[in-house]
């Protein structure tokens, strides 16, 4: 369905889009498009669609620790959308399975089974209510112990679950949102590959609250966006001190600009002021620090894209140590499009996190360089290399590893 013109900001971040996972996205995406019109009266299924991926290959480092266990891999993915014009709204839905087979290594296999299903609607002229439930099973291993000659490995199956809402409107001058979302991850048992072990739980219960604001305007040739966004885990208390998983929430407040200079260049920097709270944080530990994101993205030629981005801010979830992190993140992107159909893609990015549980810091640089042929409509093959090099405190952790692949990935 046709949407209306993105405003400055919306066309920095599409611009960015092309150079995807190269430069960071603005918290609350900075700027929202309008969405489609009033639903149909009657019920019609729309945008029907199977996306399908399969991609093997070879990694000298399968499980990104310090076991270095190498080998082949396999995954495969299916996924099918679709929405429903109803009287007043769009129901969205969508059901996708994944598998992943490991060389050598079968209780590395992975086998996950997910389905969503969303409803928006408009509420006014100018006002828009969305609501996203999903679901997933995730069955997957890793590893325990490798010494040479034996490894111990284990495997789980968790649930996860999410909820996330969002209301929008156009008031104050700019477009207003709120956000809303909770996910919920519960970990299984892990099974482990000798018998010495019984089975029990090596990762806690997670579940993550995050609520956001954001104030959207024309200022300065360009667009201004207030953002305040809040975010706090919670972990059974039972599995705290066993588990070694703490709770802790986050706050940030920061200022938002964006705009295009001249036809070729696109510039997004977003900063503040950013705190954690729990009840493990150390007194030497800062409760507040820096808030920053930005990026900007260069059409050099019609045929040559550069992009960098830098971001840093508290992590709450997802994370290596127990409570928190402080990460600080640059990306460096170049792609080149050789012919109509042929692309080539380099992203460099450095990380750096500091522990908030532990005196602790890592640093992680990846490098990715794919070639993309884009032989129908829809549909690509891509040939990718990774690699990964991690330093932290203790030299005994360092790590790398170097994958090769081949992906074939379309829509039909």
């Amino acid at each position: 369905m046709p949407r209306p013109s993105l405003s400055p900001l919306s066309a920095c971040i599409a611009a960015l889009a092309l150079m995807a996972a190269a430069v960071p996205a603005i918290a609350a995406d900075l700027a929202t498009a309008q969405q489609d019109g009033p639903a149909a009266a009657s019920p019609a299924t729309k945008n029907l669609s199977v996306d399908y991926a399969l991609r093997g290959g070879y990694d000298t480092n399968l499980f990104g620790d310090t076991s270095q266990l190498r080998g082949a891999f396999l995954e495969e993915e299916a996924k099918l959308r679709g929405s429903v014009d109803l009287e007043g709204g769009e129901l969205s839905y969508g059901l996708w399975h994944r598998e992943r087979q490991v060389e050598h290594y079968s209780f590395g296999n992975e086998h996950v089974t997910g389905a969503s299903l969303g409803f928006k609607t408009k509420l006014g002229e100018k006002t828009e209510f969305s609501i996203e439930g999903g679901i997933s099973r995730d069955a997957t291993g890793d590893v325990l112990i490798a010494v040479p000659g034996s490894v111990i490995g284990y495997r789980s199956t968790d649930m996860n679950y999410s909820l996330a809402s969002s209301l929008s409107s156009e008031f104050l001058g700019g477009k207003n949102m709120l956000t809303a979302s909770v996910e919920d991850k519960n970990r299984g048992k892990a099974k482990f590959t000798t018998d010495l072990l019984l089975p029990g739980k090596v990762e806690a219960d997670v579940t993550a609250l995050d609520l956001t604001a954001s104030h959207i305007r024309p200022a300065l040739s360009g667009e201004i966006g207030f953002t305040l966004a809040y975010r706090q885990t919670f972990v059974p208390s039972s599995e705290q001190m066993t588990l070694l998983r703490f709770p802790a929430s986050s706050l940030r407040g920061s200022i938002a600009y964006g705009r295009k200079l001249g036809a070729n260049v696109a510039v997004i920097a977003e900063a503040g002021i950013t705190g954690i709270s729990a009840d493990q944080l150390g007194s030497d530990v800062k409760h507040i620090r820096p808030y920053l994101r930005a990026s900007l993205e260069w059409q050099a030629t019609n045929r040559l894209q550069l992009a960098v981005g830098y971001d840093r801010d508290f992590a709450v979830t997802d994370l290596d140590d127990p409570l928190g992190e402080y990460i600080g993140t640059l990306k460096l992107a170049a792609g080149l499009k050789l012919t109509d159909r042929l692309d080539a893609r380099l992203v460099y990015e450095l990380a750096s996190s500091d522990w908030l549980y532990y005196v602790y810091n890592t640093r992680t640089r990846r490098l990715t360089g794919t070639l993309t042929w884009q032989f129908a409509q829809n549909h690509k093959l891509e040939l990718e290399y990774r690699r990964v090099d991690r330093n932290e405190t203790d030299p005994a952790q360092n790590f790398s590893g170097n994958q090769y692949f081949t992906r074939i990935s379309g829509t039909f």
